[in-house]
């Protein structure tokens, strides 16, 4: 997995400070939909990850590993930015 650039790291602490609603698109294909509140290490598979966590659409603590993520859509109005890529 490649690094996250230094000017997503804005984006998701966006995202996390204002709650926002989004909807994550993952590296398989698969889409989560939630609002996250935090950043933090989690451990899988022996190797330290960093994710972000919150609550999903039914209401479930949910934790996804940044570099899982290959872009971002803000579904709350009026947010300051609606999309993300995460790759090139």
């Amino acid at each position: 997995m490649d690094p996250i650039k230094c000017e997503i790291y804005d984006y998701i602490e966006i995202i996390c400070l204002y709650r926002y609603r989004v909807k994550l698109t993952l590296t398989d294909g698969t889409h989560i939909q939630g609002q996250f509140d935090r950043i933090l290490y989690v451990n899988r598979n022996q190797q330290k990850h960093e994710a972000i966590a919150g609550i999903n659409q039914q209401q479930q603590a949910i934790e996804v590993i940044l570099t899982y993520i290959t872009s971002i859509d803000v579904l709350s109005q009026n947010a300051s930015f609606s999309h993300i890529s995460l790759i090139e």
